[in-house]
């Protein structure tokens, strides 16, 4: 068994059978179609109760953990896997998966409503072919309990927080660090993004980027609470344990209590949010409305930046039901009563601008925002080249030590970088600059 790193190695790029032809309808069948799925039992559980309410053929959903070195054998052996985007040029090269025609593509959006510019443009491509079909395409919002907010600079927001009494904060739990920084970074500036497309040398040292660590350091500082995933602080917002920050929507059909399980310190809040009047003097189980706003934009051109936990379905090389297939990550993306497991996991959101279900009763204050957000073309590339998350982990654990103060933001990019430098050569330079090449929309 071997991870999607290591069959990117072995295996290479393979073009033969890739293509997958467009069909109609699928037909009924009574054979479970093989679905693998990055996600938790709550995730799979509404995808399976939402499909039965409108086809027959049942549905075979094991969960994997994509940083498993077992993970390639697993994608093959299904029908169809629903992973994060940063999985996606492991799973190209591992040849795990079958391109999507763009016969295809547009059958779904005569079927389910065109897909937004930002998720036509930006996700599920590599190598100027489409392989995953965007089943989410959430991004960052600034999130206040203010209905009037205006931060142009992060400048702006470092002053914005600082009125906030501490009561604020961004994506800063283990795994969110580094996107935080990559999502400041992309809505920046615009040039010498990542890695030199000719040498595969770490571009993260240069000034630009310490100055935005130095920036969000200063403004981390302020911040009164532990660090947090992008729904917590939703929740923080919503219970009037914060005024603001960054991050997203925590759908209402979560519980909070389930939310917060694989986190207990989660559940724990500093003494002064425990007294009464530090929130406010607000009741037990009282909710507050949030306002939505579109983050700093310091570029030139209206940008975004997807992150690595985006979820994208694939139709896998060993696929044994194309039909059903393509049948089934069609709906995922807009089908009939699809929004119901919009509604009950964090990973899922609108990615079409109308649709077969009935999202407009389900319309809330940030998916409305997000529906604007994503008319932007505009996408900065993300870390989706074969070991996307040994990247992404080794610069987390960077900015993480550089904003808790371990170091500063020269030290922790500098040794990011270093760690990128040895995943490379890990992995192959050679490969590893076509496959960002590949990322940049350069066919292979």
């Amino acid at each position: 068994m071997i991870s999607l790193a290591a069959a990117a190695l072995a295996s290479g790029c393979s073009k033969e059978n890739r293509d997958v032809p467009a069909e109609s309808a699928a037909p009924r069948s009574d054979v479970p179609l093989r679905i693998v799925l990055d996600g938790n039992d709550s995730d799979a559980e509404s995808i399976r109760l939402a499909w039965s309410m409108t086809m027959e053929q049942p549905l075979s959903i094991e969960l994997i953990d994509v940083a498993q070195p077992n993970v390639s054998d697993q994608i093959m052996h299904a029908d169809v896997a629903i992973l994060p985007q940063q999985s996606l040029g492991g799973i190209v090269s591992a040849g795990a998966a079958t391109t999507l025609s763009e016969s295809l593509l547009q059958d779904y959006d005569q079927r389910y409503g065109k897909s937004f510019p930002a998720v036509q443009e930006g996700l599920g491509k590599y190598g100027g072919e489409n392989w995953g079909l965007p089943v989410g395409a959430k991004v960052f919002a600034l999130l206040a309990t203010d209905s009037e907010v205006e931060c142009r600079t992060w400048a702006d927001y470092h002053d914005w927080v600082k009125l906030l009494d501490g009561k604020a904060a961004e994506p800063l739990a283990k795994s969110w660090a580094a996107a935080s920084f990559l999502n400041r970074c992309a809505l920046t500036f615009s040039r010498s993004w990542l890695f030199n497309r000719m040498t595969m040398e770490p571009e993260i040292v240069g000034s630009d980027y310490i100055d935005a660590l130095e920036q969000m350091k200063a403004t981390v500082s302020l911040y009164q609470t532990q660090a947090k995933s992008p729904m917590e602080i939703w929740r923080g917002i919503r219970q009037g344990e914060l005024r603001g920050g960054i991050g997203y929507e925590l759908p209402a059909g979560i519980s909070l209590a389930d939310d917060s399980q694989d986190r207990p310190e989660a559940n724990e809040r500093p003494e002064a949010n425990e007294r009464p009047e530090a929130n406010g003097g607000r009741r037990d189980g009282e909710e507050f409305d949030v306002s939505v706003f579109d983050c700093p934009m310091q570029t030139e051109t209206n940008r975004l930046w997807f992150g690595p936990q985006t979820p994208l379905a694939f139709i896998t090389s060993g696929c044994r039901q194309t039909d059903a297939s393509k049948a089934f990550i069609g709906w995922l993306s807009g089908g009939e009563r699809v929004s119901s497991v919009r509604g009950q996991t964090d990973r899922f959101s609108q990615t079409r601008s109308t649709m077969q279900d009935d999202t407009a009763q389900n319309e809330t204050v940030y998916s409305r925002w997000l529906a604007g957000r994503l008319q932007t073309r505009q996408v900065v590339p993300g870390l989706i080249l074969p070991a996307a998350e040994q990247y992404y982990s080794a610069l987390d654990e960077q900015i993480i030590r550089c904003v808790t103060g371990d170091v500063s933001a020269v030290d922790a990019l500098t040794a990011a970088a270093a760690a990128w430098e040895s995943i490379t050569d890990k992995v192959g330079r050679k490969d590893q600059a076509a496959a960002w090449k590949a990322t940049l929309g350069f066919g292979m």
